[in-house]
Formats: C-alpha cells, structure tokens, sequence
C-alpha cells in the first residue's frame, strides 16, 4: 500500500487533535527507501467553528530530504496554533534535523537536533543533540522491525516560576532507545507501531516513553486515511502537568 511519506500531500480532515508534546516520533517521518536526490512534502490543515463556541486552529508541516548512496538527509518542521474566544490555547512548533550513514546493510549511524516549545505543557525551549545506532532486526515483505539506541543531550527551559518545585532550566544525559515496527496487512492497509523511553543517565527513574500506533488505510486513488493513537509518559513533569497524555488523530490525505 502507499507509504504516508508523500511527496506533497495536504492535510484534509483532522477529526480530533490533543497537543503534541516534548517527544516527537521521528519513525513516523523516516523514509527507507526512495530515489536519490531531493524530494519534499507539505501538509495544512485550518479548522474554525463559530457560534456557541470560537476556536480557531492552524497546523502547518513540511520536510525536505536529500538522499544520496550511503547517506539520508532530512529536516522537518511542524507548528500548530489555536485560539479559543480569541484566547490562545495551542502555540507550538518543532524544527529537527537527522542525518544517517550507512555502515551496512541494516546498519546505520545517526545524528540529530532538535529545537522545539509547546506553550500548553509551560516548554519554552528545547534543544537536543545526539547520535545513536539503528538495527533492522526483521525484513520481510509483511513485516519490519527496527531497534535504535543512543546519547542524547537536552536542553529545557520551562516557564514556570524560579522558586517551583520543579527546576525551570535543565541540561541533563538521556538514553534514548526506541523499537519500531510496520505490519503490511495487505496491498491496501498496513500498521505502525513505535515506543520511545529515554531514561536520565544520572536518575534512570526520570524517564519518558512514547508510544504511537497508526493504520492506514489506501482508499483508492490518490486518498489515504490514516488512523492514530498516541500516549505520553513523563515520570516527573512539572507542577500542574499530568504524567500521561494521549492523542487522538483521523487525517485523510491526498497524494499527488
């Protein structure tokens, strides 16, 4: 079935949309295979409802890739922006950049940054840089299964007041580790699951872990519906966050 990397694609329908968070799953942006040279892709999604209640939404998101024999590189943006009564209540964005070098077959080396703020969980800024190992552990026409694992160095600053409870800048060590997995159930509908934890190195009870399921569905000709469930884990958020978080998503694209 068709792959929910497009070349351009834009965002038609999101059904239910909960704030994105800190964690980002990168898996769900990689591409494995394709042509060498550039390619691109776009999505927008705008949403307003008026009368009893006046939201207003607006979620952008692009990438650009590079590939060459050996070596993949990509960087992705994405932001999303909400107003409710003409209050805000959604205001985040995320800029990362990946590159990966391919040692050997099923082998590669991975470096990455990242810098992003979510307003909805108090994030003002994060920064993080880091490299790591990824393993294709199975290959076969219906089913994937990838396992990574490297350092990663993270910068947070929180905006919540100096004298909380919780630090509001923090630069620690974290053990990033990931599995990822594709099911291709038929010519027309596939799964993905993938599940983050990134422990503290100096307090390996400070983790976070990141679990996000999709099926996606070919609906014939250039549509694609893909279904998502997202669930967040933070073991020691800041004051007035709660440690888990899920997010819902219905999107229906179009490729072309």
């Amino acid at each position: 079935m068709k792959q929910p990397n497009y070349l351009f694609s834009v965002l038609l329908l999101i059904l239910f949309n909960a704030p994105s968070y800190a964690q980002v799953n990168i898996e769900e942006y990689r591409q494995e295979e394709g042509d060498t040279g550039f390619s691109g892709s776009f999505a927008a999604g705008v949403e307003a409802q008026t009368g009893n209640t006046d939201i207003q939404e607006l979620a952008v998101e692009g990438r650009l890739d590079y590939v060459r024999p050996t070596v993949t590189t990509f960087i992705l943006t994405n932001s999303e922006f909400g107003w409710e009564q003409g209050q805000r209540f959604s205001n985040e964005a995320l800029v990362h950049f990946r590159q990966m070098y391919q040692l050997r077959e099923g082998f590669r080396l991975e470096v990455f940054g990242q810098y992003n703020f979510d307003k909805t969980i108090f994030l003002d800024t994060r920064i993080l840089v880091g490299a790591g190992l990824r393993f294709r552990l199975v290959d076969h026409p219906a089913f994937h299964l990838w396992q990574g694992s490297g350092y990663m160095l993270e910068h947070e600053r929180l905006g919540i007041p100096v004298l909380a409870k919780h630090p509001n800048r923090t630069t620690v060590s974290r053990w990033s580790n990931y599995l990822s997995s594709r099911f291709n159930i038929n010519d027309r509908v596939g799964s993905a699951w993938t599940v983050y934890i990134q422990p503290q190195f100096r307090a390996m009870r400070d983790f976070r872990l990141l679990s996000d399921i999709n099926l996606e569905v070919d609906l014939g000709g250039p549509l694609v519906l893909v279904l998502s469930y997202q669930m967040r884990y933070d073991s020691r958020p800041p004051s007035g966050i709660k440690k888990i978080d899920t997010k819902i998503e219905n999107t229906v694209a179009i490729v072309f």
